[in-house]
């Protein structure tokens, strides 16, 4: 990046499909950009600054260059990764050192000023939390599912009693972990009456969240990209491993649409994204069998790429546009 050419900062990681279709379209516009993949951050950059200097000189393994902040316009927060341990540290407490240092120069780093972020890393962390999600989305209007989190067995009992039918089982945070028989992602489980019943007590061993379940005709993935809002319908009722979570199954087989946005909704939606400083964020909605739109959660660092290679909606555009400050 040029000395004083504002441009676009990317944080990142090697594999990110996402950055790899922004970046392109930024160099055709004579945008520059400087990318840090922070897998590789004690492999391919080094770092200099003092507090004379109010902010950090970065330098990449192929020569680039970079001031940060006052050579950039806009913060791309993505998906950054640990870097991993530099190569001559063996010792596994010397590592986890080098591990907690590195964590905190970065967050550093991200806390300086930048006049525009997509999105403020403290930010996304804030609005990933989805007992706050519910009872914003609830104060704005929004239908919700009936949810209790609890690490008491009679209350969990009481709470599944009052349900209709089934209860759904989510984990308050996304997971993931690998074992023996590869990578594996912990998703939301429709729960019948029996099956919780057996399982009742070992709500004690951890607060878990239990919502009644919502039959779905349909799911909405609501992504709003600054100014622009790209709302796709997915036929998630079409493939019996997507009907309880979506995410279980090939979304490239299922049906996917952009379809109209109730504006009542997208009023709400976007009034979160304005209560947490969110310039960018994915939305997970029903839409009932009697149409009723019902809110799931925000993701506010969520994917998207996908939804644009099953539409060809011009969300990278989007993107681009929100990042340089222009477009609609």
């Amino acid at each position: 990046m040029p000395a004083n050419g504002l441009g676009v900062f990317v944080v990142t990681q090697k594999f990110d499909p996402h950055v790899d279709r922004v970046l392109p379209i930024l160099k055709h516009r004579g945008v520059p950009f400087f990318r840090l993949n922070t897998d590789d951050f004690h492999a391919d950059y080094a770092v200099s600054t003092t507090p004379e200097m109010g902010g950090v000189h970065i330098r990449d393994a192929w020569g680039r260059s970079v001031a940060f902040p006052d050579d950039v316009a806009a913060l791309w927060y993505r998906k950054p990764v640990p870097p991993a341990p530099p190569k001559p540290v063996t010792d596994e407490e010397a590592a986890r050192v080098v591990a907690a240092e590195t964590a905190e120069f970065l967050a550093s780093l991200w806390s300086l000023p930048v006049p525009r972020r997509i999105n403020d890393p403290a930010a996304n962390e804030r609005a990933a939390r989805k007992l706050p999600q519910l009872a914003l989305a609830a104060r704005l209007g929004l239908r919700i599912p009936r949810s209790i989190v609890t690490n008491d067995p009679a209350e969990a009992r009481a709470f599944v009693a009052g349900l209709p039918a089934a209860a759904a089982c989510k984990s308050l945070k996304a997971y993931g972990y690998r074992d023996e028989a590869g990578e594996r992602f912990i998703f939301a489980r429709r729960v019948e009456p029996a099956e919780f019943a057996a399982a009742a007590e070992t709500v004690a061993l951890c607060p878990t969240l239990l919502q009644e379940y919502v039959e779905k005709d349909h799911e909405l993935r609501v992504t709003i990209i600054g100014a622009r809002t790209f709302c796709c319908r997915i036929d998630s009722q079409s493939a019996a491993e997507a009907t309880t979570d979506w995410r279980r199954a090939d979304p490239f087989a299922l049906p996917h649409r952009i379809v109209p946005l109730d504006p009542t909704v997208e009023r709400a939606l976007r009034a979160m994204m304005e209560v947490h400083g969110l310039l960018y964020g994915s939305f997970d909605l029903i839409v009932t069998p009697a149409g009723e739109i019902v809110f799931l959660e925000l993701n506010p660092n969520g994917q998207w790429l996908w939804v644009e290679m099953m539409t060809e909606a011009p969300m990278a555009e989007a993107m681009a546009d929100l990042l340089t400050g222009s477009g609609p």
